[in-house]
């Protein structure tokens, strides 16, 4: 019986994990995407990062997903101990189900829409019956801001806007790493119907605190029941992912008080008891403006990357070690 990761090569995720493992002075097996399937852990403690893909266009993504889902339903069969069991991080994956699990359990959630939206005309259709005139589109299944566009419309002027970082360039749908604010209605369009043709949830674009004249929201590394570690993420747009060239926060600069702290760790300590099988996820949250009161906006069973923690600490690795460690001298009794 062993520890395994599952991961990509020359990765800050494996370099760091790995390195957390060694001062630690814990023998790690790495195995490579490439070489993952078909294997047979016997009994092996095993942590699945995410592959990644050289591809930027979302719709090859696509055939990229339907891929890993196919390696994670072999995986689960591997007969290994998983930090986080394939079928969680699926669940958690498709953003939907998600946080259709989160409504029924009663956890706050920030608001989606209509259950299918395939096409621009019935999303304007959408917002304007329920009277919400700003949203954010995402892919079902994406991560790291892609496809993720916010559109708001002006009722009655018929003027439009968006932001993205994706761009619709003859038969792809690139994904960028710069956000661009949009404005020409047809071109508008073009693109959400590209976006909403993926599979894409619908969600009011709720406005969230601010600090030092940005906005911002929540990434939090919540394992093993406890809040390992939180940085918040601003910017002057509507989207604030990091590699974005959006700005990190340290949590402690916000001067949050210790009862939205409490709030916020209750509300992520409620969503990770709906997936009790998860030991670890990045959970991203907004702070209502003006109310503080915490939402989650998503999770992430594979949301762990924090470059903040690994060029200091590294706290978030070496925990998993710890406790994969741990099962590995439990399992060899």
């Amino acid at each position: 019986m062993g520890m395994v990761l599952v991961g990509e090569p020359e990765t800050r995720r494996t370099e760091y994990f790995l390195r957390a493992a060694g001062e630690l002075h814990k023998p790690v097996q790495f195995v490579d995407w490439q070489t993952a399937g078909g294997m047979e852990f016997h009994g092996d403690v095993v942590k699945l990062d995410p592959p990644s893909y050289k591809s930027s266009d979302l719709f090859q993504m696509k055939d990229h997903l339907t891929s890993f889902h196919r390696q994670m339903k072999q995986l689960e069969k591997a007969g290994g101990i998983f930090l986080n069991p394939p079928c969680e991080i699926l669940r958690l994956l498709n953003k939907r189900q998600c946080k259709e699990i989160l409504m029924e359990n009663q956890v706050p959630v920030t608001e989606m829409l209509e259950y299918k939206i395939e096409n621009t005309e019935q999303l304007i259709e959408a917002m304007k019956r329920h009277r919400i005139y700003s949203v954010f589109i995402k892919p079902v299944y994406s991560s790291g801001a892609a496809g993720v566009t916010a559109f708001r419309l002006a009722p009655g002027q018929g003027r439009v806007m968006a932001y993205t970082s994706c761009v619709l360039q003859r038969e792809e749908l690139v994904n960028t790493k710069k956000l661009r604010r949009m404005e020409n209605a047809p071109e508008i369009c073009r693109l959400l119907d590209a976006v909403l043709s993926l599979g894409a949830v619908v969600e009011r674009w709720h406005p969230k605190a601010s600090f030092g004249g940005k906005s911002y929201d929540l990434r939090v590394v919540w394992q093993f029941g406890r809040c390992e570690f939180v940085v918040a993420r601003s910017s002057s747009g509507p989207v604030t992912n990091l590699h974005l060239n959006n700005s990190p926060l340290a949590f402690s600069d916000l001067g949050l008080s210790e009862k939205v702290i409490f709030k916020i760790n209750s509300v992520c300590e409620k969503a990770m008891s709906c997936f009790p099988e998860l030991r670890m996820a990045g959970i991203d949250v907004l702070l209502e403006r003006g109310s503080l009161k915490p939402k989650i906006i998503e999770m992430n069973g594979q949301g762990d990357l924090m470059y903040q923690d690994i060029f200091y600490e590294n706290r978030i690795y070496r925990r998993q070690v710890e406790w994969m460690a741990q099962r590995k001298a439990d399992g060899d009794r």
